[in-house]
């Protein structure tokens, strides 16, 4: 029996299960499937940015929101209607991008989602790396070394062949995450009287744009939308399901972040569980956050495996097919590619142990093409006929808020981990004393 294939391409991954199994999800599943797509541990993250942002943090979390629940909608728009140059069998998000420019548009997509979940492959690292080192901060152990030590666990992923129980994985993330903040909320909420609303800081542009990144980052479920409305029983309800979840997500994204951000101000940290005084909870509820990363790791990781092996057509694996290495006969090309992939994001997050920052690069770079700049591309692309101006005006400002977002936050993301390096000596740059 074939292996069944991640959610985010064209493949047999959801059109075989459906032609197999003739599951079809209800709303309700349908509400879950996209609230655990944009909620996930990026929660964690939002009293971080209300920290770097103030009350600008607030009105970016709507703002994205509304974004990413418009794209969102157009993408699969794109996806059911017809271009006036005729019709083109178009199934997921790759699909649009080959409809969008025939020649290297799919493997465009693919590369930039390559890239987008290689680095939440990192951050599910960097986050276990962070959490233990603050959980035991007398060990005397770095977070690169803790990175190092966790990363042992993450190497039989290399050997997973389905992903049968990915919901279940998913669910399980969000439910100890939103748990896990529930907790952080519940002790902000005791402490009240303790809270410093009027210490929100100044507007800075800088903050703003490392926080659009990191928001971004938790909205970024665009590319499972074709895969979740596909396997709805009832289509047509996509759109009051997105409509109904995002305001949702939203709601409880910057209630959380603003609400911990009260009881904690500066003291916040990237990692909202970190906040709390150290005590047995907070070591429990640590290691609930570690286990749960740790599990969430193989979502990516396996959906970096389809992609590499099935949609890039690397020449050398498909010269070396799938047999045994001479060298090595229980190791086959595919088996030491995932081998490969899973150092490589090891030895990333073991350089770059900073997890808010590189959410931010990461949202920057990555998240503001899939969330953003291509839905509306395609849309103005392949429907621009037949495409009322002011749809053709609003795509126009989402690409260019997408592209402005993505060089901004690229850009001081990747000086303030410069600065973590010294790399300010280097080029005159002073360190951030924030």
């Amino acid at each position: 029996m074939e292996d069944k294939e991640p959610l985010l391409s064209k493949s047999k991954s959801f059109e075989d299960e459906e032609e197999d199994q003739v599951v079809k999800t209800h709303s309700f599943q349908t509400f879950f499937n996209i609230f655990n797509a944009n909620m996930g541990t990026g929660i964690l993250a939002m009293p971080y940015v209300i920290r770097l942002t103030g009350y600008w943090g607030v009105i970016m979390i709507i703002l994205i929101g509304i974004l990413g629940n418009y794209t969102g909608k157009i993408l699969i728009k794109c996806l059911h209607e017809n271009t006036p140059e005729g019709c083109f069998e178009k199934r997921s998000y790759a699909d649009l991008g080959e409809a969008f420019w025939p020649r290297y548009g799919k493997q465009m997509v693919h590369i930039v989602n390559f890239v987008e979940q290689f680095s939440h492959c990192i951050l599910f690292l960097i986050m276990c790396g962070t959490v233990m080192h603050h959980t035991f901060p007398d060990s005397g152990i770095s977070e690169s070394v803790w990175i190092t030590l966790i990363s042992l666990a993450v190497l039989p992923v290399a050997y997973v062949r389905t992903m049968r129980h990915i919901s279940y994985i998913s669910l399980l993330t969000v439910i100890v995450a939103m748990g896990s903040s529930t907790c952080v909320l519940g002790y902000s909420l005791y402490h009240h009287k303790q809270w410093q609303a009027h210490n929100f800081p100044a507007f800075n542009f800088r903050h703003i744009c490392i926080a659009m990144g990191i928001i971004t980052v938790t909205y970024s479920s665009t590319a499972y939308l074709p895969a979740i409305e596909t396997s709805m029983r009832y289509p047509a309800e996509f759109n009051a399901m997105m409509n109904f979840t995002y305001t949702l997500v939203t709601i409880i994204k910057y209630n959380y972040g603003i609400l911990v951000f009260f009881c904690f101000g500066k003291h916040t940290e990237q990692i909202m569980t970190l906040s709390l005084p150290h005590s047995p909870f907070r070591v429990f509820l640590s290691i609930a956050v570690i286990t749960t990363a740790l599990l969430f790791y193989v979502v990516p990781m396996f959906t970096l495996y389809h992609i590499f092996e099935n949609e890039l057509d690397i020449p050398l694996l498909r010269k070396l097919g799938n047999e045994p290495l001479k060298c090595c006969k229980v190791c086959t090309p595919k088996l030491v590619s995932r081998v490969v992939i899973i150092i490589a994001s090891i030895i990333v997050a073991i350089f770059v142990p900073h997890f808010g920052l590189l959410m931010s690069f990461v949202g920057g770079l990555t998240g503001t093409c899939l969330v953003y700049v291509f839905p509306c591309i395609f849309h103005i692309k392949l429907h621009h006929k037949t495409l009322p101006w002011y749809h053709i005006m609003l795509d126009t400002c989402i690409i260019l808020i997408g592209i402005f977002g993505c060089a901004c936050g690229v850009a001081y993301s990747a000086i303030q981990i410069a600065k973590e390096y010294d790399f300010y000596k280097m080029w005159g740059i002073e360190p951030d004393t924030d």
